[in-house]
């Protein structure tokens, strides 16, 4: 839910500096900083997977606490090297805890299972990358709807942690599904109308890889009430 602290946004809309670069040159640092992201989460789930790391109380606070860290200083950064710094204080506690998640949904469906979710998350923002640039006129109208629905949706997580009846809902993960698959499309959307500049570009990339990550995990809980 780290992601709602990236949706207040007015500044990203008039950004400019010295690293302003073509759009050609920002979409490709936009999908190569998200890429590096993946791929760094996807070798930390493996190796967490390969040890068995769980960490402990004392670490795990640290892991929740450093993301929402990171976010707040990707926000508050005045040079692209801190917010990559930023960067790496969000995606690297994420694939901390990916390891100990994947290795409790292998034990119910096996390696399949996860599989299936990544082949669904992959489909699924594929379309909807497409579907951001084809159609701004859509997108443009959904900054306020989903940054709302993503709040309402985090009110009901919380409420969800002390009524178990809400917390276990399979509509609520439905609910984050499409929330986490319009924001795909959204940050599309952005990519392509916000100035071009190497901050933006981290920006959106964090914004992108949040809304991956959060997209599979709420697929892969939701398979796994099928297992």
């Amino acid at each position: 839910m780290a992601r709602s602290l990236l949706s207040t946004e007015a500044d990203l809309w008039s950004r400019s500096g010295d690293d302003t670069m073509t759009r050609r040159a920002f979409l490709g640092l936009i999908g190569l900083l998200t890429t590096y992201g993946l791929g760094v989460n996807a070798a930390l789930a493996a190796w967490g997977l390969r040890t068995g790391f769980q960490p402990g109380l004392v670490l795990y606070i640290a892991i929740l606490v450093l993301p929402f860290a990171g976010i707040f200083l990707a926000r508050r950064a005045q040079s692209l090297p801190m917010q990559l710094v930023a960067y790496h204080l969000i995606l690297v506690p994420f694939g901390l805890l990916l390891g100990p998640i994947l290795q409790a949904y292998i034990h119910v469906g096996g390696m399949a299972l996860v599989s299936r979710a990544l082949l669904l998350t992959g489909a699924t923002c594929g379309i909807m990358m497409l579907l951001g640039f084809s159609y701004p006129q859509v997108f443009s109208r959904l900054g306020g709807v989903l940054f709302a629905s993503l709040l309402a949706l985090i009110i009901v997580r919380v409420i969800g942690i002390f009524v178990p009846a809400l917390g276990n809902a399979e509509w609520v993960d439905w609910l984050a599904a499409g929330i986490f698959t319009l924001y795909v499309g959204y940050d599309c959307y952005r990519a392509m109308n916000i100035p071009a500049t190497g901050r933006n570009a981290v920006d959106l990339a964090i914004s992108l890889y949040l809304d991956i990550l959060n997209l599979f995990l709420t697929i892969l809980r939701l398979l796994g009430r099928r297992d």
